[in-house]
């Protein structure tokens, strides 16, 4: 066809011997146009049989592996490990012209394992934990597992002088050179460790309890002198186990507000703090290999982190069979056979009550696993039961503050109504009845089933009616019938019966043996009922 400059010279030729014929002119004024056309169409044609040449050419070129420069080697090669095994390899005359390769460099090697190419450094990779720095400038670090370590060369763009062991960083996918420090991140447990003040006078009622512990945890804390002298091993744990809602969480704050405030009156340091680590069981638990350790290791690091700074630790795990349940019967068993042997670990590097105070809470004390109750770990175990008469009485006395107005300006005559109705044994306060294997009934009260936070919920109901009747237009103040009515309120939209499947786990907050009660019903069921719901038979 000829390129385009020679064939419009024609065209414009033709048109110049044509200028008489008008007709003739118009037919190659509409090949010419005809003829621009096809030549931008043959262009667009060519420049897509390009780009598809070039995806092709990509398309059928091999893959490169991608390596890490570890250093010189012999003759001017350089050391490389790619997959885990390393190699002795050149490098492209491009990249040599441009800079030295360093270790930890990343590189593409073609099929003859050159290096052709520098790549970026990567911003991601696994994720190792610093155990020590060697001398010759090499670092011992662990994996996440902590199953391996593995001797490891750092970056020499990275900065060494704030790493501190037991730091995280960043490993090149070969996991051999330091690439990074791993910025700190913030414990995936959900830790509260501000300490709200709280006087002895907001604990109603248990003071048994709170007199056992009073001598079990202040003692070896305020009088290590005396201590000392007899040559007595201090404690360094403490289990909380009851019905839930009896107050083991508020018992270990106030013991923590308690110590603090005579230490400082004792040492003459009024800078001194306290920290109550609360961390709820459940929380640590981590479908990854290693996570539920890490967040162990992290509490008792945050325990010494306070020490160190001259604070008072307190480690308090609430529901803490959901973490250290016995080995054998933890539905979590993959998680449990590594997780109590390292809170096992972490205990033991505890030297007494003056590093940190540990106290595990739970309903089950059954279900902890005998390693962690042995002496040398948890030394102490501590009933806190239901409140008796005068438990309730005081704890209705915490609620019903003096500044609230109320019917009677005498507290036990507000309350005594109250506790009446709640340790009467009649039918009406009757909740269930128990068929015992020697063939004797049980009937549960109102008074079997009460705790604190029922015993809140109760007055809570009860400001509202306050409320109710002042918005009426009535006068505010809380009348003794309110308490009254509410008890009986919260025992019928409580939900206190149990599920089935749960009946064992229930009786043992009863302090009954689960193996001694052959049916459970309530009082107004038949037997044919009871066979069909509550029915409870224990082979």
């Amino acid at each position: 066809m000829g390129d385009q400059p020679h064939i419009i010279g024609l065209i414009d030729q033709l048109l110049d011997e044509t200028a008489d014929r008008p007709n003739l002119q118009e037919k190659i004024f509409d090949l010419r146009d005809a003829l621009f056309q096809a030549q931008q169409l043959s262009q667009q044609y060519a420049l897509k049989i390009k780009t598809l040449e070039e995806t092709v050419d990509k398309l059928k070129s091999p893959a490169h592996r991608i390596g890490t420069v570890l250093g010189l080697g012999d003759g001017g090669l350089y050391r490389l490990v790619v997959g885990g095994t390393e190699y002795q390899a050149a490098a492209s005359p491009e990249i040599i012209e441009k800079e030295t390769l360093q270790p930890g460099d990343q590189v593409a090697l073609n099929e003859g394992f050159v290096a052709i190419t520098k790549l970026p450094k990567p911003e991601h990779g696994p994720i190792a934990r610093i155990t020590t720095q060697l001398t010759d400038g090499q670092w011992l670090v662990t994996g996440q597992t902590g199953n391996s370590e593995t001797i490891a060369l750092n970056h020499p763009d990275l900065e060494t002088a704030s790493i501190r062991v037991g730091d995280e960083v960043i490993l090149d996918p070969n996991q051999r050179v330091i690439l990074a420090r791993l910025p700190k991140r913030k414990s995936g447990v959900m830790v509260e460790d501000d300490l709200e003040q709280i006087d002895w006078s907001k604990v109603g009622g248990q003071s048994h309890v709170i007199e056992e512990v009073r001598k079990v945890i202040e003692y070896p804390i305020l009088h290590k002198d005396i201590l000392k002298t007899m040559e007595y091993e201090l404690p360094k744990g403490f289990l909380f186990y009851g019905p839930p809602g009896c107050g083991k969480t508020l018992i270990g704050r106030a013991i923590l507000s308690d110590i603090i405030r005579q230490l400082k009156d004792k040492e003459s340091n009024q800078e001194l703090e306290g920290r109550f680590i609360h961390v709820k069981g459940p929380e640590i638990l981590n479908m990854w290999l290693g996570e539920s350790e890490r967040k162990v290791r992290e509490i008792f690091k945050k325990a010494r982190d306070y020490k160190e700074k001259g604070q008072v630790p307190f480690i308090f795990i609430d529901e803490a069979e959901s973490i250290l349940g016995t080995r054998q019967a933890s539905r979590g068993n993959n998680i449990s056979n590594t997780l109590v042997p390292m809170f096992c670990a972490e205990m033991d590097g505890i030297q007494s009550l003056r590093d940190a105070v540990v106290i595990l809470a739970t309903n089950r004390p059954d279900l902890i696993d005998p390693a962690i109750l042995r002496p040398g770990r948890i030394d102490r175990k501590i009933k806190v039961g239901r409140p008796n008469r005068e438990d309730c009485n005081a704890i209705l006395k915490v609620y019903l503050k003096p500044n609230l107005p109320r019917e009677h300006k005498n507290l036990d005559e507000m309350t005594q109504p109250f506790l009446n109705a709640l340790f009467k044994k009649s039918s009406q306060q009757e909740v269930l009845v128990l068929t015992l294997r020697s063939g004797k009934l049980k009937k549960l009260y109102w008074k079997d089933f009460i705790s604190g936070a029922i015993i809140e919920g109760v007055v809570k109901r009860t400001k509202e009616k306050a409320i109710e009747r002042a918005i009426d237009g009535k006068e505010l103040k809380i009348m003794s019938k309110d308490l009254t009515q509410c008890l009986e309120t919260e025992f019928k939209e409580g939900n206190l019966l149990p599920a089935e499947s749960n009946m064992e786990d229930w009786l043992q907050l009863l302090d009954l043996d689960p193996r001694h009660v052959v049916r459970v019903r309530r009082p107004n069921d038949s037997d044919q009922a009871a066979s069909e719901t509550f029915n409870r038979s224990i082979i």
